[in-house]
């Protein structure tokens, strides 16, 4: 039997897919899958309408409200090179149209271009538990349950010792940062993972949407942990539009930032619903209690910044 083909139009999918040891069935990708670095060398399948790699995290704001407004597509798919790839298997999402092609784009592209029916398997989450169950579902379409089981035993592993272990201390007040310009929180599993780690998001609400918060809320919550994680920004461009919070009067009052608790997060990782969300987990724990899971987490999940947004090694 010839191996299975398989297009994955999201870097969540990407990522699990390549857990699943199933990186050579991969034929092509979203222009957004850049890890692991196996995957910058697929096929690209879709494109952003319009390249935002350079712009502020205002102006793409606002580039993505006019798509809205307009009722336009942020991103294509390429109908001639999925023919070209004739995949079994196209692995897409229904969670958030600004991260990646949209199912009904997806349905309509390959009934359009392809003269038979692959399977196209969409994923929704909301939860932690959402995402482990689309590991499974994934691991059952491209036919490795076992590989998926495994995967999840491993991850489930992680939680409950980062979940257990936290459980005993004071749970800390948390604010973290999904969007800067304008200030937005972040949403789905954040919030869970937080809880998970010993603290509470006090702004947020567990599995469901982010929404813009205002400064006035920041200060009358004060929170004692500040985790800025901008969607799909990776650690340079948090870094950079991290800065420009300190042309905010408010920013300089908040107690997290006076204390030196404001923790960077490389934004690609927490926004993909993926098996790295247990390293975001663990980055957390790591974060708000050093002493107990000091080391836990792998390089290049969060750093801490101090007053000035100079960024500490880590």
């Amino acid at each position: 039997m010839p191996a299975m083909r398989i297009v994955s139009l999201l870097p969540s999918a990407t990522e699990i897919v390549f857990a699943l040891d199933l990186g050579d069935s991969l034929v092509g990708v979203s222009h957004m899958c850049d890890y692991p670095a196996a995957a910058q060398g697929l096929p690209v399948v879709s494109r952003s309408i319009r390249s935002k790699t350079h712009l502020s995290s205002a102006e793409i704001d606002a580039i993505i409200q006019q798509a809205r407004a307009a009722g336009n597509p942020l991103y294509v798919i390429d109908g001639d090179l999925l023919r070209r790839l004739q995949p079994d298997l196209i692995l897409t999402q229904e969670l958030c149209e600004v991260c990646a092609v949209g199912t009904g784009s997806v349905f309509e592209t390959a009934a359009k271009v392809l003269d038979y029916t692959p399977e196209i398997l969409s994923i929704r989450p909301a939860s932690l538990d959402d995402i482990f169950k689309n590991i499974g579902l994934i691991g059952e379409a491209a036919g490795v349950p076992a590989r998926a089981e495994a995967l999840l035993g491993q991850l489930r592993s992680r939680t409950d010792y980062v979940s257990q272990q936290a459980a005993d201390g004071l749970a800390h007040k948390v604010f973290c940062i999904d969007w800067l310009e304008p200030l937005r929180n972040t949403g789905q599993w954040t919030p869970e993972l937080v809880e998970l780690a010993g603290g509470v998001e006090g702004l947020a609400e567990k599995w469901g949407k982010s929404r813009e918060v205002g400064w006035d809320e920041v200060l009358e919550y004060q929170p004692d942990y500040v985790m800025v994680m901008p969607c799909a920004f990776n650690m340079d461009r948090t870094i950079a539009e991290t800065a420009k919070l300190l042309e905010r009067p408010e920013w300089s009052s908040l107690n997290a930032v006076k204390e030196g608790r404001v923790y960077l997060f490389d934004g690609q990782i927490p926004s993909r619903h993926g098996p790295r969300v247990i390293d975001v987990l663990e980055g957390l724990a790591e974060a708000m209690r050093p002493q107990m899971f000091d080391g836990l987490t792998q390089p290049g999940i969060f750093r801490a910044a101090t007053l000035g947004l100079s960024v500490a090694a880590g």
